[in-house]
């Protein structure tokens, strides 16, 4: 951090209450300090027109109270700008333009450079829309600079004031705090109502009050020889140089991230914030997010929608206990999951992760078979290559000698494993895939409780795909010995195979099915184990009940999320974008074949995987990655890419080619 602030964002309670002469007069204030600062207007609507062209009134304001210190005159400092005198939305689109957050974004960083600080004047409030669904707040995320309000003390400023700084907060944003600016003058009777509604602010906000600008300073400031009512601000606004950050130190030192060394952990790079693709770095640099977040960002970051429902349920209850309770949230959430689901899928239990829901569908599989009285079955039947979770239970279906949890397989219950399916998909299904399988079943069908599975996608276990029939081969086998059969959801259920769920793919339906990740957006942990009438009716024959209740279960804040994360996808036209981003990686990831290190490239849906020879150096392929402005994280042999529904081609083609370059050039290695 520079020794002031890198810059403040000028908004007002709504239009008309003087921003523009607080921004110069601020701007004034910092430039007689010494400060080379720069006042820079967004956007100006309701300009006039000159020979020259185009001419910004807000910016004329500018050189007129700090033009002494432009000896070549103030600059045009003004990104856009619109003759109609009106909204920033409707003057763009009588302008027939559109105004683009992030573009305009970048242009204010280009004209403030060499300024610090700068002061970005926004036009009205805070909400005023800038066209396309963004408003002014949009701007200030792209910008994250500290917010300063600038209300007229009138009535109802108290409430328009505090509603302003609850939106700029709302949006994850810093309030600087709140010039009070006196448009018109007091009089005898409003003076004290006028010194009530600073203190209301100061104290309902929370907020500094920087300055309370009397209407006569306001009128006549413009001579830079009368004193500056912002001078004050100064002492609030300028900040000691920040000590440097230890951030980074700390969590190498004691924070354990996952699948690594506490001592010699790999490098983290720290991020301030994301929004749609992105994921922003604090030097402001922005990453291209291949893998939505481990596969459950799938509409990207910060968006409106999922924002807007958890401001909204956690307005209501962020929790309540979901043993003996119940609440909509919870309701609507499983009305919709049972709606989605294959048919057959009617009851829901409500987990708080993935690994759990694994644990629950596992647990209703033994249950099921105490309860029918074959009290002998108490094994899982599954494949190798598979991963299902990190949990006891879990990592007993995991792959036990190739996967990751192969420490720990003497410590775990014992399950029968079949070999990896080798029918691909995609290609010609043979038979006699499913008759090792199957042999391996017969010589264990007694012990058997149920078939686990990740349908058509093995994920962290090697990302194959397999055959559909070799699923369908498994149900008809889980039929004929009245077994049940699981499928994990988790990583290929809401679309990201181009199926709903990749067991549509093999027209199976599942009598139990696990989802998680997608399920909520990626804005909170939560997942969902389904169960069929008859599992749940068997368990709960003569007052059976399920033994498991997580404390956080059904918890209404990611039950509300959730909700609006599944109406999103049904919105979204999932079915385009993740049949859009196949062909994406297919063209991007296709020159991926003819390298030397490649043994295969292989696409599904919104999932592109190029499979190595050796292994990856994680440490050094996450720099080049990083350097070239994306974010995949490979692992084994294999660099893949599961980016967000919400994606650009553009995008895909960086991935693509940030892939394509790290092979070529041996950076995985």
């Amino acid at each position: 951090m520079d020794a002031v602030t890198k810059g403040f964002f000028v908004t007002g309670t709504d239009t008309g209450v003087g921003k523009t002469r607080v921004t110069a007069l601020l701007l004034r204030a910092l430039l007689d300090a010494g400060h080379p600062a720069l006042a820079v207007k967004a956007i100006q609507t309701g300009c006039r027109e000159t020979a020259d062209g185009l001419q910004a009134e807000d910016v004329e304001i500018y050189a007129n109270y700090a033009g002494d210190h432009f000896p070549d005159g103030y600059p045009d400092a003004c990104c856009r700008k619109f003759l109609p005198a009106c909204s920033p939305h409707l003057a763009a689109e009588l302008s027939g333009v559109s105004i683009d957050p992030d573009r305009l974004a970048d242009e204010i960083r280009g004209m403030a450079e060499g300024h610090t600080p700068v002061l970005v004047e926004g036009a009205g409030g805070a909400a005023v829309p800038l066209g396309n669904g963004a408003t002014t707040l949009d701007l200030m995320q792209r910008l994250d600079l500290p917010v300063i309000i600038v209300a007229d003390n009138k009535l109802g400023m108290i409430n328009h004031a505090l509603m302003t700084v609850e939106a700029v907060r709302d949006r994850g944003l810093s309030v600087a705090g709140v010039v009070v600016n006196n448009t018109t003058p007091a009089n005898r009777e409003d003076a004290f109502l006028r010194r009530d509604n600073v203190a209301a602010i100061a104290e309902y906000g929370e907020v500094p009050i920087l300055a309370d600008i009397p209407h006569s300073a306001a009128r006549t400031n413009a001579d830079p020889a009368c004193p500056n009512p912002m001078d004050g601000a100064l002492a609030s606004l300028l900040l000691e140089p920040e000590p440097p950050s230890d951030d980074l130190d700390f969590d190498r030192t004691h924070l354990w991230h996952p699948y690594t060394s506490a001592t010699r952990p790999l490098p983290a790079t720290k991020v301030v914030a994301a929004r749609g693709t992105r994921l922003v770095l604090k030097d402001g640099s922005e990453l291209v997010d291949g893998m939505a977040s481990w596969w459950c960002a799938v509409h990207g970051y910060n968006h409106p929608a999922l924002n807007r429902a958890a401001r909204e349920q956690i307005g209501r209850m962020s929790h309540v206990m979901f043993g003996g309770l119940t609440h909509e949230p919870a309701v609507e959430l499983g009305r919709a999951l049972i709606g989605m689901a294959p048919e057959g899928l009617d009851h829901c239990f409500l987990a708080d992760s993935g690994s759990v829901s694994v644990e629950v569908a596992i647990k209703m599989a033994l249950q099921y078979m105490q309860a029918s009285g074959r009290t002998e079955r108490t094994k899982l039947f599954t494949v190798r290559g598979g991963y299902h979770g990190d949990t006891c239970g879990c990592m007993s279906v995991c792959d036990p000698d190739g996967g990751m949890h192969h420490l720990f397989s003497g410590l775990l219950p014992r399950q029968v494993f079949a070999p990896r399916p080798d029918c691909r998909f995609g290609a010609e299904y043979d038979p006699s895939s499913l008759a090792q399988a199957r042999d391996v079943f017969e010589r264990h069908a007694r012990e058997i409780a149920a078939i686990i599975v990740e349908p058509i996608v093995q994920g962290a276990g090697g990302m194959r795909f397999y055959h559909p029939d070799y699923l369908r081969g498994l149900r008809e086998l889980a039929d004929e010995h009245g077994v049940l059969l699981i499928l994990d959801e988790i990583a290929t259920g809401f679309g990201r195979t181009g199926k709903l769920f990749a067991c549509q793919w093999a027209d199976v339906v599942p009598d139990i099915m696990c989802v998680g990740k997608a399920l909520s957006g990626g804005y909170m942990t939560l997942a969902a184990t389904l169960a069929t009438r008859d599992v749940a009716d068997t368990i709960s024959a003569d007052g059976g009940v399920l033994m498991h209740g997580p404390t956080f279960m059904g918890n209404p804040l990611a039950c509300a999320v959730a909700k609006a994360s599944l109406d999103i996808l049904r919105q979204n036209a999932w079915q385009t974008q993740v049949r859009e981003i196949e062909g994406w990686l297919e063209h991007s990831l296709e020159g991926c074949r003819s390298l030397a290190d490649v043994t295969d490239v292989r696409v599904l849906g919104a999932i592109g995987v190029v499979e190595l020879k050796h292994q990856v150096n994680v440490q050094e392929i996450q720099k080049f990655f990083i350097s070239r402005g994306v974010w995949l994280r490979p692992f084994g042999k294999l660099l893949y890419a599961m980016p967000p529904y919400i994606i650009s081609r553009d995008e895909v083609a960086r991935l693509g080619k940030a892939i394509f370059d790290a092979i070529a050039t041996g950076r995985h290695v």
